[in-house]
């Protein structure tokens, strides 16, 4: 399957992986490691219900096999950090290659 060019990924975010919480029940982050080479949609969306309106996510970055370096293997509840600001990684995405098992892409979304 064909990925995008390398001049479309033109994002970049620092991924401060979540590791647990702490004896206080606060959570635990890595370092931070400097993602490239991706691309962020920024823009939020939302669901609608009898009880009002709910935020699903602020943005959705799309990481992929080759291009976005390095690629780890993503978890909820880290931190992404980009435009300055902290986002909680709520949903990870993998996309897989047709009749593989190995990653095409990763869709993370954010809030």
């Amino acid at each position: 399957m064909p990925k995008p060019p390398a001049e479309f990924c033109i994002d970049s975010f620092k991924y401060h992986e979540y590791l647990g919480e702490n004896e206080w029940m606060e959570p635990v982050y890595d370092d931070p490691i400097k993602i490239e080479n991706c691309r962020i949609d920024r823009g939020a969306e939302y669901s609608s219900s009898s009880s009002g309106k709910q935020l699903l996510y602020n943005a959705v970055v799309f990481c992929y096999e080759g291009i976005t370096d390095p690629l780890p293997d993503f978890k909820a509840e880290s931190i992404l950090n980009f435009d300055g600001i902290d986002h909680k990684l709520t949903k990870v995405i993998p996309i897989y290659e047709p009749y593989e098992k190995t990653i095409y892409s990763y869709e993370l979304e954010v809030v």
